[in-house]
């Protein structure tokens, strides 16, 4: 979910472009440079990661004529390559977004919070919870960590929209306008966690290199 035209942020779209960036060069000195320099795969993978991201962020269906719903695939990109990378996968995939004018250059700020910093962080956390809180386990890391870390990042993404919608529309124009979001959020959801968990179970099950956040000695008990 983003939006795909101005609603003239203001004051609100500079703080958030603040936020974003902050957490964007935090994310750039947590990045394993040395290790992404050495390793080509590597930067095959995260490349063409961002590029799969852009592509599936412009296969967008228009709620309205601010509003968008799409793919994050913020939860993959995290349990793949941990949240730094994860974040500047998703930001380069916006900014390429943005060139191509499917996003206005006054939203970016506000699309970086909403389908970057938060999804990711949303995605990061439920990963943390899910090795905190329950057994190391293939099914539980597939279901929870990645399907259930995509629905938590896209319900999270869709709220923050509702909220911010809410703040710059008025009170009958927010009541139409959550009307019809609300109808649309559930349903995003499903495919959501349906896409992020075959990508996982058929990554970790195929190519568990892949995803760093994937331990197959953990979670399948590997000697």
């Amino acid at each position: 979910m983003s939006f795909s035209q101005s609603l003239d942020p203001g004051a609100l779209g500079w703080i958030s472009l603040v936020i974003w960036l902050l957490f964007v060069f935090i994310a750039l000195f947590r990045v394993p440079w040395r290790i992404l320099k050495r390793e080509t795969g590597l930067q095959h993978l995260f490349l063409g990661s961002i590029l799969v991201v852009a592509f599936l962020w412009q296969l967008r269906a228009d709620i309205n004529l601010s509003v968008s719903i799409h793919l994050l695939m913020a939860t993959s990109l995290t349990l793949m390559f941990y949240w730094p990378m994860a974040l500047l996968a998703t930001s380069l995939a916006l900014l390429g977004v943005t060139l191509m004018g499917k996003t206005p250059w006054e939203m970016l700020g506000i699309n970086g919070l909403v389908v970057c910093l938060l999804p990711v962080t949303i995605s990061h956390w439920v990963w943390r919870l899910v090795e905190w809180k329950f057994p190391p386990n293939f099914f539980i890391f597939v279901l929870l960590a990645g399907a259930g870390g995509a629905v938590a990042a896209a319900l999270g993404s869709g709220l923050a929209v509702i909220a911010i919608t809410a703040i710059y529309t008025s009170g009958h124009e927010f009541a139409r306008l959550s009307g019809e979001y609300f109808l649309f959020l559930p349903l995003t959801l499903p495919p959501e966690a349906v896409v992020n968990g075959m990508i996982l179970t058929g990554l970790t099950a195929f190519m568990p290199d892949w995803v760093r956040a994937f331990d197959p000695k953990r979670y399948l008990d590997e000697n």
